[in-house]
């Protein structure tokens, strides 16, 4: 019988991968796929203008670390420092500009998943 080695599950650290494209990234706001439109933020809470295949790339990245996890017709928001992933607030609610508040809408309510999957 055939089983499933935990030493053969190699758990991808999407934070790293990011980084290598996109060294100085905090956050990654990845929207619906019918938006069409991926957000990296620095730490100063600044969007980073970045070109449109590096955005997908980073919320294919995403959306493959964190899977079924997630309902990825709303926006979710990736918090590299801690891999943990969050629904995004809305548009009236404090972090969804995340200058606003520098938070970056980092609250425990809105906490979806740690570290890839880690609840």
């Amino acid at each position: 019988m055939l089983q499933n080695s935990p030493s053969g599950f190699r758990r991808t650290n999407i934070g790293a991968e990011i980084r290598e494209i996109a060294p100085t990234a905090v956050l990654v706001r990845v929207f619906p796929v019918s938006r069409s439109v991926t957000h990296l933020f620095e730490s100063d809470f600044y969007r980073m203008l970045i070109d449109r295949r590096t955005e997908e790339e980073v919320a294919r990245m995403v959306r493959r670390g964190f899977g079924r996890a997630a309902d990825w017709r709303r926006a979710h928001d990736f918090y590299l420092p801690t891999e943990t992933l969050y629904l995004t607030p809305e548009p009236h609610q404090n972090g969804y500009v995340p200058e606003d508040d520098q938070s970056f809408g980092l609250s425990l309510s809105r906490r979806i998943f740690i570290g890839c999957g880690e609840r």
